[in-house]
């Protein structure tokens, strides 16, 4: 019959929470990626709708003749 002494539930425990550690690892980065996809996305966006304001108030302009 094996009997487990302590030296083996000890390695048995910090096995399983190693394990454990790696997956809330992962987990977090996994996180970490969305919110970083996220604010790309947003940034891209903001930045077309800066373009958009930009683009028609800088044509008018351009086309005006100075008052004489």
């Amino acid at each position: 019959m094996m009997s487990m002494d302590a030296v083996q539930v000890l390695a048995a425990v910090v096995c399983f929470l190693v394990l454990v550690v790696a997956f809330k690892h992962v987990d977090l980065q996994i996180r970490i990626n969305n919110i970083l996809d996220l604010q790309l996305k947003a940034n891209k966006e903001k930045d077309k709708e800066a373009e958009s304001i930009e683009k028609p108030s800088d044509s008018p302009a351009a086309d005006e003749k100075p008052c004489e």
